[in-house]
């Protein structure tokens, strides 16, 4: 077995036990429920409720509407972000192995590897699915399942997402993800104006 089929299956049974422990503390709570990759080969369980988006929205963001979607979507904000991960010291472990560093390789072989290793908790997520994991004691329409990363668009994060989550859970926040990626893609046009307006000014 090599390092990424280790990796799958130690994920597989970590995430099999960290998120049996979620879904039964926190039920029908439950909104966003995956992975948050942090850089590298390197993630965190990661959930919110609907209650703690509730009063990070109310607290962190004075309710102020135009911010909603990023407390809602952000997992900076998510405040239990880093609860339950000691279900994935192992995963933790396999994380090490992949991330040794080969000099050797080349840029778009680096790149390939890091896909494999995206793939591998999209595979884990959609096996938990058909095993009816998000589905056992709670509406699994109303979980939307996810991958996130701090360093992602929300058009790159959307079209994971609209690979592992059934009609029902896509037709319920596609509206969110379309207002970020149309938010995104004006703030990129107005500063790429003002970039080439000093330009022409010199």
């Amino acid at each position: 077995m090599n390092n990424i089929e280790n990796f799958e299956q130690t994920l597989y049974l970590d995430a099999k036990a960290g998120f049996t422990k979620i879904v039964q503390d926190h039920g029908n709570d439950l909104y966003v429920l995956g992975f948050y990759h942090t850089g590298s080969y390197s993630l965190l369980p990661m959930f919110n409720t609907l209650s703690d988006l509730k009063e990070v929205f109310e607290e962190e963001y004075d309710s102020k509407e135009d911010d909603f979607l990023l407390a809602k979507w952000n997992p900076d904000d998510f405040p239990s972000l880093e609860t339950y991960s000691e279900y994935f010291a192992s995963t933790e472990e396999a994380c090490y192995e992949l991330n040794d560093t080969d000099f050797s390789v080349t840029h778009e072989q680096a790149q390939q590897h890091w896909q494999q290793w995206l793939q591998v908790l999209e595979r884990v997520l959609i096996r938990l699915d058909t095993e009816g994991m998000f589905a056992n004691g709670i509406n699994r329409n109303k979980v939307t399942l996810a991958i996130l990363a701090y360093d992602e668009t929300e058009e790159e994060q959307f079209s994971r997402i609209k690979r592992i989550n059934p009609p029902a859970v896509l037709a319920t926040i596609q509206t969110d993800f379309a207002t970020m990626i149309a938010s995104r893609n004006e703030a990129e046009q107005l500063a790429m104006a003002e970039f080439e307006r000093i330009l022409q000014e010199r």
